[in-house]
């Protein structure tokens, strides 16, 4: 299975694991969802925004990393 076709329900973000690291919950079961690849990142965003890091650490890392223009 591809990783942006992982249901939303089965990616976490935990802060514990370090920048940029993702989390399977189960790998053995796990459910598909159809999307596209902006769908993917948004929902990425949106799991970081809503761990502990928030906007502002986003924020900086977008600054850093030049995802804003």
């Amino acid at each position: 299975m591809i990783l942006k076709y992982i249901s939303d329900s089965d990616i976490s973000y935990n802060p514990a694991l370090g920048t940029g690291q993702i989390q399977i919950k189960d790998i053995h079961y796990v459910s598909h969802q159809k999307r596209t690849t902006a769908e993917f990142c948004n929902l990425l965003d949106k799991k970081f925004l809503n761990s502990k890091k928030g906007f502002k650490q986003w924020h900086d890392y977008a600054v850093q990393n030049r995802w804003i223009k």
